[in-house]
């Protein structure tokens, strides 16, 4: 009986470990893509802004955590992932935009740092900017695609 299992068994757990490492490469490809994407953000925004040592950062450690089959779209995590930089790439482009006024332009040249994470409360679907020093923090909804009010939200902040 063990030597007729071990055939079947043994190449499903294969198969299964296959799927596995498949989705974290997926994971992978796509955590590339949204940083390659709010890098080619960041490049306009130092032009505009002229901030040229501005940099930003990923920090991908709470993506792992949330329910993605509980996210609108019934997205894939990867697609999820893919989508920030999508999402990253259109608050970067506000920031530039809000650069043709001298006042912000004078205030975002001064940020250094672009410090990313994601938002824990899923349900709160804004972009939320907090200034720290010469670093813009800004925590993303993972299930959000992107809003209107992202570029209000971020001159909130030095209202």
């Amino acid at each position: 009986m063990n030597k007729l299992v071990l055939p079947i068994v043994l190449p499903m757990a294969l198969i299964a470990a296959s799927f596995t490492a498949q989705a974290g490469i997926k994971d992978k490809k796509a955590k590339k893509v949204a940083t390659t994407t709010m890098d080619a953000a960041l490049a306009k925004a130092k032009t505009s802004c002229g901030n040229a040592k501005l940099e930003g950062k990923i920090d991908w450690s709470s993506w792992g955590s949330y329910k993605y089959e509980k996210m609108s779209g019934g997205r894939a995590k990867d697609v999820v992932i893919h989508d920030a930089g999508t999402l990253l790439e259109g608050v970067i482009s506000e920031m530039a935009d809000l650069c043709k006024d001298a006042d912000y332009k004078e205030e975002l040249a001064k940020i250094t740092t672009i410090a990313v994470s994601g938002k824990k409360d899923q349900s709160s679907m804004y972009v939320g900017f907090k200034l720290d020093g010469a670093t813009l923090k800004m925590d993303l909804n993972a299930d959000a695609i992107g809003s209107w009010k992202n570029k209000d939200l971020l001159k909130k902040i030095w209202e």
